[in-house]
């Protein structure tokens, strides 16, 4: 049977949370989990969020602390199925650094063995890196690790237009095997 998880990061939402677009919501509508990768910049988005479905998130750069374990400081690895998936806000930091390139559309990948430098990143084996910050959309394949930015929903970057809304990523989990899509919510 395959797991559902939606994809969200930088959403920057100030105040209660509710002002996201219902359109993400129902882009949501179906999920078994939701992974928010940080700016959030409020705890209500994560409470709004999960009135779709369980949440699990990490902090970015200005995000509140909360107690518990649905926020996590700056990294965190979540098991589902045979699938372990590494979320953090900022690639480039815990080191190794991996920039992005000028446009942030692509990842400047270091001449290394990326299953290798994703594991010193979080401390152990991932199958999948999910990642925020730059709020463009991004899906590859580095050495068998599928690594995603959702982009932002709210905040899209530059190749959106101006005043649109953004992206968010699906990734579908079945067993051992992982697959992901990015959500374009004007087209959806």
């Amino acid at each position: 049977m395959t797991t559902k998880i939606g994809v969200i990061s930088d959403t920057h939402s100030a105040g209660s949370g509710r002002d996201l677009p219902m359109k993400i919501l129902e882009a949501l509508h179906g999920v078994d989990l939701i992974l928010h990768c940080g700016d959030l910049e409020c705890i209500g988005v994560l409470d709004y969020l999960e009135e779709v479905a369980p949440l699990l998130a990490v902090r970015g750069y200005e995000d509140p602390l909360e107690d518990g374990d649905r926020l996590a400081l700056t990294t965190r690895v979540v098991q589902i199925e045979g699938v372990s998936i590494g979320m953090i806000h900022d690639i480039q930091w815990p080191g190794p650094k991996i920039p992005t390139t000028p446009d942030g559309s692509g990842l400047i990948l270091p001449d290394d063995n990326g299953r290798e430098v994703m594991a010193r990143k979080f401390k152990e084996p991932v199958d999948v890196v999910l990642f925020g910050d730059t709020h463009e959309e991004i899906i590859m394949d580095w050495d068998g690790v599928m690594i995603m930015n959702p982009g932002s929903p709210t905040y899209p970057g530059k190749r959106h237009k101006r005043g649109a809304l953004g992206t968010i990523g699906l990734l579908e989990i079945n067993g051992e095997e992982s697959s992901g899509h990015i959500i374009n919510l004007e087209a959806h």
